[in-house]
């Protein structure tokens, strides 16, 4: 008989804690049993080893963020901008303490339970790729004068300034900042952000697919 769901929970929070508070070499079946308050059995019947909770873990976060995320931006009559979009993105990543952890403080553990499980490499993105931007250009979202490379890199100081200086008791301010330059700098004057919104589903669902990793010479 399948184990409840509230064991399920309670493991994979004890997985995501420890990776948190002790790094990816603590995150081991007998610690998550004992800060699960389950016998080990029980978790070995249920998963392959650490690494297995590990995925689960991360596949769980990475739903539950992009799902947050799109809701926001299809609730958004402006959520197909670039300054909307950034805001999203941005707030999800810092206001989960796991996914801040996985994006920003810890990249290594990220590649590190995608290559332990599946031989793949994922590169994490705290801010928004040029291609991204280009995109958003291509179906009019973004100014046409605009340089999506330049952007890019802007918003990646911007992403990079923000973890190192964290935590901020205004961050929503901060982050607002942001998004309003983009509004005034970069989006484009239009009525309907509707394709903005559909380039941006392109790209958060390419986010969750990992890459192959180089092969080794």
């Amino acid at each position: 008989m399948p184990s409840p769901a509230t064991d399920v929970d309670r493991i994979l929070r004890a997985a995501g804690d420890i990776l948190m508070h002790d790094g990816y070499d603590a995150v081991t079946v007998p610690r998550i049993a004992e800060s699960a308050g389950l016998p080990v059995e029980e978790i070995n019947a249920l998963y392959d080893g650490a690494g297995d909770i590990l995925v689960a873990m991360l596949n769980r976060e990475f739903s539950s963020m992009y799902a947050g995320i799109v809701d926001h931006i299809e609730r958004d009559p402006r959520g197909g901008l670039l300054s909307r979009i950034y805001l999203y993105v941005l707030s999800a990543i810092y206001e989960r303490p796991l996914a801040k952890t996985l994006f920003v403080i810890d990249r290594d553990a990220l590649n590190r339970i995608m290559r332990g499980s599946h031989s793949f490499t994922y590169v994490p993105q705290v801010g928004v790729r040029s291609e991204m931007i280009s995109r958003l250009q291509e179906v009019g979202m973004v100014r046409p004068d605009v340089d999506a490379e330049i952007v890019s890199h802007v918003l990646s100081v911007y992403s990079a300034g923000l973890a190192i200086t964290a935590p901020h008791d205004d961050l929503d301010i901060v982050i607002r900042g942001i998004s309003e330059l983009l509004a005034r700098g970069v989006d484009a004057t239009v009525d309907d952000t509707m394709p903005g919104k559909s380039v941006f589903f392109d790209w958060a669902t390419s986010l969750t697919l990992p890459k192959p990793a180089p092969a080794e010479e």
